[in-house]
């Protein structure tokens, strides 16, 4: 592979204008809007700007490659649907991966990296994106150096901007003395660059803009760089894997625990009771313990994966790799099993749907898992990629607060209590329109509807909590423009006037 740094050099111009470009969209983007209609169009630019780079260096487009873009942009427009901050959140993550992972494929042949060689090249490309900072004044410099003394223009340009750069200051002082020594030109003069001073230069405002398009122009120059730089691992030489002795030991041990908790599983928990003991009853024994079990669950994925990459393998190993990755989906089974009861009893939350989502996605996980178990060139990391990508999207899609409140609400009716009104009132809005199907009476006496008009709402009563609510979305929601437009808020604030309008 060609040293694409010196390419970065010689073509300086374009891709600091094009790294300059990017941080203006940056800016307009987020400027006191992190989550409006623009996060989908920076998203986007995002990806168009990486093709442009990839179109300059003549690197063609691979076909495989198309759904981490499209799985991005999914992402993006994901973010629009939701005011999750969880969701938001792990959606930048997502997009942040997505496009790491497609132009590490783009300039590298991965066909033989396996997961741990996946995570440790994308954490030493993030790592080189640090000492990148200083780039793109490196590669000015160096272009600079070759091109500006070429002509006597370029002289002539030189003399100009250091004239500016002295005379700037000389203008401020002289400006500052003559505002001082007379009130008139003061007035006139002096006001103008008391207002650029006061309201451009220290403006915070203008700080923040200058800060966005910094942030999004050394970002995106660091990532390109880095991406060029030619210095990720490559592989080549396959070392020793360890003797299976070690793997066969502990993994018989900790096996055959899993064999009787398992035995148990099936015994008392999926029976439903029928064999325990006396002295416990199903409830107490079954509603307990899902964590704890995802725990397990996840220790035991990693645990399968690092014994493929460390140890050599045998038939033994595979046996037991097989068994213990058997065990690990009753553990799923059990933890959902109990996750499903407890929900019976004290219905969803945004927690419990996590982890009913991530014990789904953990089969699948598994399954990839086994394959690579029985065959060993199969490409787990980048399956694990689609099944992550694909389920994350779901759970984006599937906007899990309306969902809580939507069941909640299905469950329990008009008898809901306080406490869950206020669990459910304290959701992103996402749940609004739900909770604007609500209609419930005051549960105070009139003495304190004073106190209730003063202070927006009185404790322990439902409807004033949702009245509470709805005003603040109301309020939160009052100012979206074409740039901040958000379409989870705009339903919401139609779901607070709906509201409002159904109580008079």
């Amino acid at each position: 592979m060609r040293n694409e740094t010196v390419g970065m050099k010689n073509n300086a111009p374009f891709f600091l204008g094009l790294s300059l470009a990017y941080g203006v969209c940056f800016a307009i983007a987020f400027y006191k809007n992190f989550i409006g209609i623009t996060y989908p169009f920076i998203t986007a630019a995002t990806l168009g700007t990486c093709g442009l780079f990839l179109k300059k260096y003549g690197i063609p487009w691979k076909k495989s490659n198309w759904w981490y873009i499209g799985g991005a942009m999914l992402l993006g427009i994901s973010t629009v649907l939701t005011t999750n901050g969880f969701v938001i959140f792990f959606n930048t993550i997502g997009i942040l991966l997505l496009i790491s992972v497609f132009m590490v494929r783009q300039f590298y042949h991965d066909r033989e990296w396996n997961m741990g060689q996946y995570i440790c090249n994308l954490l030493f490309l993030y790592l080189c994106m640090v000492p990148e900072v200083a780039s793109p004044f490196i590669h000015l410099a160096d272009y600079l150096e070759k091109n500006w003394k070429k002509g006597p223009k370029n002289k002539n340009a030189t003399y100009v901007l250091a004239g500016i750069l002295i005379g700037l200051p000389m203008l401020f002082a002289v400006v500052w003395l003559l505002s001082s020594a007379d009130q008139i030109f003061s007035k006139l003069v002096g006001s103008i660059f008391r207002n650029l001073w006061s309201q451009v230069i220290f403006s915070p405002n203008v700080f923040l803009v200058v800060f966005l398009v910094a942030l999004g122009f050394f970002w995106i120059y660091c990532f390109l760089s880095a991406l060029t730089l030619n210095n990720m691992p490559q592989w080549k030489q396959k070392k020793t894997k360890k003797n299976p002795l070690a793997a066969v030991t502990f993994l018989s041990m900790v096996t055959a625990v899993y064999l009787i908790f398992c035995t148990i599983q099936m015994l008392f928990l999926f029976t439903g009771g029928k064999l325990l003991p006396r002295e416990y009853t199903y409830a107490e024994y079954a509603h307990q313990g899902f964590f704890q079990l995802l725990f397990v669950c996840l220790f035991n994925l990693a645990l399968v994966v690092l014994c493929l990459a460390v140890f050599q393998q045998n038939k033994l190993l595979k046996v037991l790799l097989l068994v213990f990755s058997g065990c690990t989906y009753i553990m799923v089974a059990s933890s959902a099993f109990r996750m499903a009861l407890y929900i019976e009893a004290y219905h969803l939350s945004f927690l419990r749907v996590l982890v009913l989502w991530f014990l789904a996605m953990l089969v699948f996980l598994m399954a990839g898992v086994i394959v690579n178990i029985v065959k060993g060139e199969f490409g787990l990391f980048r399956y694990c990629m689609a099944v992550v990508t694909v389920f994350y999207l779901i759970f984006s899609f599937g906007r899990p607060d309306a969902l809580v409140a939507s069941y909640n609400l299905a469950q329990q009716g008009d008898s809901i209590s306080y406490r869950d009104i206020v669990y459910l009132s304290n959701l992103s809005m996402d749940a609004a329109p739900v909770l604007s199907k609500c209609r419930f009476s005051h549960s105070h006496s009139g003495d304190v509807m004073d106190y209730y008009r003063s202070q927006g709402y009185v404790e322990g009563c439902k409807r004033c909590r949702l009245d509470w609510r709805f005003q603040k979305v109301l309020d939160k929601t009052g100012h979206m423009d074409i740039r901040t437009f958000h379409i989870s808020k705009y339903r919401a604030r139609v779901a607070a006037e709906s509201y409002f309008e159904g109580q008079k």
